[in-house]
């Protein structure tokens, strides 16, 4: 069985072994955020995983098939799918009403301080009048990064494709989300024992710089071993591609925080429980998979 598809099983049962410990009773109750964060990680790498494992099945018997391009078209309807999504809620925010109610419903499931609003037109604007805000440089960085990301994700699926190296799209998307965890557990253990500022205070007070400095590096290793099992690509490589998408992520996660900060909410929805919204989920991938399938174009 192919290595791509080995780590697709395992995986999934990792996240179902999880889930399944989290819904005991007992675990649920003390521990309910992550019990929703498992939950909603099981429902999204089964979207993810089930549209890849059959186009990956296709292509590889395409002799057996009268077309396998149904089948390939899975993986880019589902990138499609997280753009139309993504990009609804880059909207939604831009939108007063759309945002006021955002805010509410997030308050309403203590997601979200009450506080009261910055702006006098989310009081005045009427849910049947939309009024927009003025998009800054900001938004239309993030607006940006945000279309280059689905963009560069079709791309790269049709690169790993053409040159039969499937395993190289998986590595890309795990290697920032490695970071993602890394850097909490990190943060956790070690936040604000070397520095006593945090990474981005004004933008995201949470953060620190000992979880993005050890988060990172833990997260390198244990991509770069996913990388070379999954890619076949030489080690020195894979250590410094996971790298640079985990730095990379780190820059991703900040812009998003900034974006979310300027507009004065906490999440850009609540599509996945424990997460926030698909921008929430996919924001460490914003700006490292674009460069990554630019050079991976050029140099591959």
């Amino acid at each position: 069985m192919a290595s791509d598809i080995v780590f697709v099983i395992a995986l999934m049962g990792v996240v179902s072994a999880v889930w399944g410990a989290l819904a005991i009773p007992g675990l649920r109750r003390r521990l309910p955020k992550i019990y929703l964060i498992a939950r909603s990680w099981w429902f999204m790498l089964a979207a993810l995983f089930g549209c890849y494992a059959i186009a990956k099945i296709a292509d590889r018997h395409a002799e057996l098939l009268t077309s396998r391009y149904p089948y390939q078209w899975l993986l880019i309807g589902f990138f499609v799918l997280i753009g139309l999504r993504g990009g609804y809620e880059i909207k939604r925010i831009w939108c007063l009403p759309s945002r006021a109610r955002l805010i509410h419903k997030l308050q309403s499931r203590g997601l979200q301080p009450r506080v009261t609003p910055t702006s006098s037109a989310d009081h005045t604007a009427s849910a049947t009048t939309p009024h927009y805000t003025h998009p800054t440089g900001l938004d239309g960085l993030l607006s940006m990064a945000f279309v280059a990301l689905i963009v560069s994700l079709i791309a790269l699926q049709q690169l790993t494709w053409q040159r039969e190296q499937y395993g190289v799209l998986l590595f890309v998307l795990f290697a920032s989300q490695f970071n993602d965890i890394a850097q909490y557990l990190c943060g956790r253990l070690l936040g604000h024992r070397l520095f006593s500022r945090g990474l981005a205070p004004r933008i995201s007070p949470n953060k620190s710089i000992e979880g993005a400095i050890f988060g990172s590096m833990c997260a390198a290793l244990l991509a770069s071993l996913l990388g070379v099992w999954l890619t076949g690509f030489e080690w020195w490589l894979c250590l410094l591609a996971a790298y640079g998408l985990a730095v990379s992520g780190i820059a991703g996660d900040l812009l998003e925080s900034a974006f979310k900060r300027q507009h004065g909410i906490k999440d850009t929805g609540t599509m996945l429980a424990g997460h926030g919204g698909v921008l929430d989920r996919i924001d460490s991938l914003l700006i490292g998979v674009p460069i990554f399938t630019v050079l991976y174009w050029l140099l591959g």
